[in-house]
């Protein structure tokens, strides 16, 4: 959490940049977010050395360059882990003692498809190729249009594909148990208002009618309650990771009244429990951060006065201090994660 244009959006934009970046190359997954020249920080050295990187189980894999370097097409890669050496340098790369051509490949994606490297690397292949952050759900397209008909079994990013995935995991024993955690979720969320899903299929579309608690009575999704859609989508999100996985949201608490925000993180935790996932949330809330207030290590702030960020909060403010008040009302009266005031001229 913190001030608007603070960052965090693009925190968690990181690793679906190497996803891309392990799929398509560096300077490709670059020209999709707008190209290099959008890159850094605005307060940024312009000369600074950039690094992005990741490290899981011993494996690190980094990207290093400056953005004049960049724009020409250099940097430099190094990933390394047991009985796992490589490099990239301009015009040089190097797997395990053995030069390699150099092109627009990453040096973990060559690493992958090695039958001689590719083993060690498996979990951290795993949190990167199935990673989401999902910032922008296309409500007006899920309520209009449906779901195209697919035998898709993860949310995509913008959320239309939903209730597709949802009918698979309906139809499928080994996923049943997400389909469930999906509706348990919503019937907790919006206990006047959910007790069910039914699907209807029309050609290639699946679409879906809400079951109200009341007897004989449901209704298309076209009428449901915003929260309730977003709501579903959230679970939907968070059903999607595998076991060990990691997922991202942004602006978790738009559209949901504080009772479904707090039933909601409830939800995320103990599915996260349950499958030994991480989920992520960026939030301006003041109800999701006292959802935290027993574990503040958790909380991570973007603080502009701070040379580095995030800031896990319980470094940032003392913990004995913290466990004195709501979270959620430090927040709101700028004890932490707020702009900086303009000076007086």
């Amino acid at each position: 959490m913190g001030p608007n244009g603070a960052g965090k959006s693009t925190l968690l934009d990181v690793p679906q940049l190497l996803r891309h970046t392990l799929e398509q190359g560096l300077m490709r997954a670059l020209d999709y977010r707008g190209g290099v020249a959008n890159l850094a920080n605005f307060e940024a050295d312009r000369n600074g050395y950039i690094v992005l990187g990741i490290e899981l189980n011993g494996v690190d894999w980094s990207i290093g360059f400056t953005t004049s370097q960049l724009r020409s097409g250099i940097y430099e890669e190094r990933l390394s882990g047991q009985a796992l050496q490589g490099y990239r340098v301009p015009h040089e790369l190097s797997l395990n003692g053995t030069r390699l051509p150099v092109d627009e490949r990453s040096l973990l994606r060559l690493a992958a498809d090695n039958p001689a490297t590719a083993p060690g690397l498996h979990p951290l292949l795993a949190v990167l190729q199935n990673y989401r952050c999902y910032t922008d759900y296309h409500l007006a397209h899920i309520r209009e249009n449906g779901s195209p008909l697919s035998s898709e079994k993860a949310l995509d990013v913008h959320g239309r594909n939903v209730f597709s995935v949802l009918r698979n995991w309906r139809d499928t024993r080994a996923d049943r148990v997400r389909f469930n955690f999906v509706m348990e979720g919503l019937r907790t969320l919006f206990p006047d208002n959910f007790a069910d899903l039914d699907f209807e299929t029309a050609g290639t579309t699946v679409a879906a009618r809400v079951v109200a608690p009341r007897p004989d009575t449901t209704y298309p999704i076209t009428f449901a309650a915003n929260g309730l859609l977003v709501a579903l989508l959230h679970l939907c999100a968070v059903a999607s990771v595998p076991e060990g996985g990691m997922v991202a949201i942004d602006e978790v608490e738009n559209a949901l009244h504080p009772f479904a925000i707090k039933r909601l993180v409830e939800a995320f935790r103990s599915w996260s429990a349950q499958t030994k996932s991480t989920v992520l949330l960026a939030t301006h809330s003041p109800v999701v951060l006292d959802q935290f207030r027993d574990c503040p290590e958790q909380v991570y702030v973007m603080e502009p006065s701070q040379e580095t960020n995030p800031v896990p909060l319980s470094k940032f403010r003392d913990p004995e201090y913290l466990s004195h008040f709501s979270l959620g009302d430090l927040y709101a009266h700028l004890e932490f994660g707020a702009p900086r005031e303009p000076e007086p001229s």
